[in-house]
Parts: C-alpha cells; structure tokens; sequence
C-alpha cells in the first residue's frame, strides 16, 4: 500500500512538472508572437542576443552547410547558411 502511495505522488509530481512546463512554454509562445507582431513583418538588420538567448535552447550543427535552431518551446529550424 505504501509502495502504492509513492508512486501515485511521483506521478502526481511529474504530472505537476509537465503542466508547469507547458504554462511555461505558453507564456513564452505569448511573448514571442507580440515581439513579432510588434515588429510588423520587418526583419531584423542586426543580430539580438538577449533576444536570441530568451527564445533559442541550442543550435545543432547538421552540416558544413546546414544548422538546426532547436526554440525553448520546442520548435526545431533547419536553416541552410
């Protein structure tokens, strides 16, 4: 029984965590797309940092020719340079 107990609370937690993730996620999805709205379809002339590194978890090298922008809500862009 108690074995029982400490498992449903694991999954409890996990279940806890996966949902705070997802909020997280959301949240950070909001801001992105008024960032993008705000900017009005212009391109950006210079690159941001700060803005890179609020929205991009890592960027994966494919190939001499090729990287792959993994965002922090789990979108993945493959870009040829």
């Amino acid at each position: 029984m108690t074995a029982e107990i400490e498992r449903l609370q694991a999954h409890k937690q996990r279940v806890k965590g996966a949902e705070a993730e997802r909020e997280w996620k959301g949240r950070l999805v909001e801001e992105f797309k008024v960032y993008l709205d705000a900017r009005d379809g212009k391109l950006l002339d210079r690159f941001e940092g700060d803005l890179f590194r609020k929205f991009v978890e890592k960027v994966r090298v494919v190939s001499m020719v090729e990287v792959e922008f993994v965002f922090k809500v789990g979108v993945e862009v493959r870009a040829v340079l």
